[in-house]
Parts: C-alpha cells; sequence; structure tokens
C-alpha cells in the first residue's frame, strides 16, 4: 500500500575509465566471461564517505518531493561498507538530514538490499505504522576495502540513491523472496570482518565447493524471478531493472525469464556494478531521463552475495 513518490540520486564527480586499470583480479572463467558491459564507474573522493552520499541522495529525492525532512517518519537502508561496525552508519543520516521525526532501520542484504528496504517500507505503510519513508543505499568501496592497496580492482562503483514512498496509492503488485545461504552459495561471494579475521580484508569471488561451474551459481536465483512472473502471468512488464554486475548476465536472466532484453534499464555502461546501488541508481536516472512513465509496471530483481534473492513487480 505505498507509492514511490520521488526518486533522487548523488554521484562522485571522479570518472574512472576501464583504461585506468591493469588487468584486474583473475576471477573464475566463467563469471568473468559475464562480467562485462563496464566502460567508467564513478569512485568517491577523499573524505566522502557512504554518510556524505546518502544525504545528498536523500536531499535529491526530497528535493523532488512534496516533503521536508521532518515528514520523514522511517530512515530505512543500508551504507556499505559501514565504518562502523557497532552501530550502523545510517543512524547517522537522521542528524544529517534533520529528520526529526524519523526513525531509523539498517537492512543489509548486500546486492537486494534496496528491494528488501523497499518491501519492508511497503508494508509498514500498508500497515499503518508509517506514513513517509526514506529508502536509501550508499557504496563507498572505493575508500573502504577494493582499491586502498589494490588499484587495478575496478569492477566496484561508488554512489548512492534514495526514493521516498508514501501511501497514496498502492503500487506493489507482488513479491517473491528467497534465502538460499548454504555454506558453498554463502562463500563464493564474501568479504569478511577484520575484526575477526585480524587482516585488511577485500571483498573476493571464489567458486563454489559443490558448484559445477560458476553459470549454475548465476542461474540460481531464475526460480524467484520466473514463480513471481508464473503467478502474475496476466500483467504486462513494461521495463526491467535488474542487479547489473554485467551486461551477458542481464541478458541472459532476462531470455531465462522469457522478457525482451530491450526492457532491461540500467546504467552499466557509466557506473558499471555499483553493488547494492546498482537499481536505486539506474531507478533515478531513467526518471529522470524520461525512460520511465507512471503507470509503467516494472520488474525488479536482484540475486546477492549470501544467496539472497528477490523479486518484485511494481507499478510507477
Amino acid at each position: 500500500m505505498s507509492r514511490i513518490e520521488a526518486t533522487g540520486r548523488y554521484m562522485p564527480e571522479k570518472v574512472v575509465t576501464n583504461g585506468d586499470f591493469s588487468d584486474g583480479p583473475l576471477l573464475f572463467e566463467t563469471v568473468q566471461e559475464f562480467f562485462n558491459g563496464f566502460k567508467e564507474r564513478r569512485h568517491a573522493g577523499i573524505g566522502e564517505t557512504g554518510i556524505s552520499m546518502a544525504a545528498k541522495a536523500a536531499k535529491d529525492a526530497l528535493s523532488c518531493s512534496q516533503y521536508l525532512p521532518e515528514n520523514i517518519d522511517l530512515i530505512i537502508g543500508a551504507i556499505l561498507p559501514n565504518e562502523n561496525l557497532y552501530g550502523e552508519d545510517l543512524n547517522l543520516l537522521q542528524y544529517e538530514l534533520g529528520a526529526i521525526n524519523a526513525s531509523v532501520l539498517p537492512i543489509n542484504t548486500t546486492c537486494s538490499s534496496f528491494l528488501s528496504a523497499l518491501n519492508i517500507a511497503d508494508s509498514l505503510i500498508a500497515a499503518g505504522k508509517k506514513k513517509c519513508v526514506l529508502v536509501v543505499i550508499a557504496t563507498n568501496w572505493v575508500n573502504t576495502a577494493l582499491n586502498i592497496e589494490r588499484p587495478n580492482y575496478g569492477f566496484a562503483g561508488d554512489g548512492s540513491a534514495a526514493v521516498i514512498l508514501d501511501g497514496k496509492a498502492d503500487s506493489l503488485i507482488d513479491v517473491n523472496e528467497k534465502n538460499n545461504s548454504t555454506p558453498a552459495v554463502f562463500e563464493s561471494m564474501l568479504m569478511k570482518s577484520p575484526v575477526f579475521s585480524g587482516d585488511k580484508e577485500y571483498f573476493t569471488i571464489t567458486e563454489p565447493e559443490g558448484v559445477s561451474t560458476a553459470k549454475d551459481l548465476v542461474m540460481a536465483p531464475i526460480e524467484v524471478g520466473r514463480k513471481l512472473l508464473e503467478r502474475n502471468s496476466d500483467i504486462r512488464i513494461d521495463k526491467v531493472f535488474m542487479h547489473q554486475a554485467g551486461l551477458k548476465m542481464m541478458h541472459l536472466w532476462a531470455s531465462k525469464l522469457g522478457i525482451e532484453p530491450g526492457k532491461i534499464r540500467h546504467t552499466l555502461e557509466l557506473y558499471a556494478n555499483m553493488t547494492a546501488s546498482n537499481i536505486p541508481v539506474s531507478l533515478d536516472y531513467w526518471v529522470k531521463n524520461g525512460g520511465l512513465e507512471r503507470g509503467d509496471t516494472l520488474l525488479f530483481f536482484s540475486p546477492a552475495a549470501g544467496g539472497h534473492y528477490i523479486a518484485m513487480l511494481w507499478q510507477y
């Protein structure tokens, strides 16, 4: 029982192209085949943090809405990676915005965090618990673990995006969410906590034990999207927003779901893989560049590190 009232984003000024990197770390062969389509990405500047980027994205969304910061009664989302282990960075956003009436709920399902937060926010609005919710995601990889000591590790981009939800329409059509966190799947894409390992940690991708090929891992989330579409077979999909790990990967997912590739909306060439920020950044980009119209039916689809998969049908 909610609608997307407004969207916003913030992208760092620094543009980094593929030519700025030497050969990146070797991924196992089949995954490397799918990680394609990147041309540029943005890297946070010195002094930019996940919170500072999140605040700018949230202010952009507010400026496009009818609401003021004091109208927000919930801030939900993720800052990835967190600079603070306990409590989480997102708690600082209330102060940065002056959202004096908002509670704060960090929600981290890695790359699918935006869709998980959107689902929870809609449920709280539908239950009458909240009226105006800010969903915000920020990713700040370059100033944390990925590039400080490994400057050729360039697949991830930085930035932030936000949406404002209210209860003035019923836009969520259906959602299907599932976990597949077997140890092999969980450990295939992982960034350990240095508090426990005692080492400098980086996001790593390894071939999972017991999975014969990377393609099997890539295909595992498809069933979540397929079941969602099967029980809504009478609904026409206008636009598709997927986790943009790579162009071939998105096209493969679309083909298996029976979706025409021309319906996919992404920002892969501009911003590369932004992990959890992919979908909301692309959503705001296409809203502001005329690629979406009110009434469009959107399919959101995202697998994630840890084995969390979610697909959602939403009327914009």
